[in-house]
């Protein structure tokens, strides 16, 4: 499930850095592993809790068909200036 969570807080990263010009690169990730989910379908949560010029962090919830929380994970991430935008100039 952590690398459920790495994707949607990274997609989330990588789309408020694009609006700024910029790339984000993950510095932290820390999730904890409630429970297993061993069929069925999960569902992810990103919700913003640091939205900045040159970081961000999401906290991500991941549950079973049942709502039960199976996954709760931070991940923040720098945001770089791009060298393509750099080349660019």
């Amino acid at each position: 499930m952590r690398f459920f969570a790495e994707t949607l807080g990274s997609t989330a990263a990588a789309i408020h850095g694009q609006r700024r010009g910029r790339v984000a690169v993950g510095v932290d990730i820390n999730a904890t592993h409630h429970r297993a989910a061993r069929s069925g379908t999960v569902t992810g949560v990103c919700t913003p809790l640091y939205e900045g010029g040159s970081v961000t962090t999401y906290a991500v919830a991941i549950s079973d068909e049942s709502g039960r929380l199976v996954c709760s994970a931070r991940l923040t991430c720098q945001l770089i200036k791009s060298s393509f935008a750099s080349s660019a100039e």
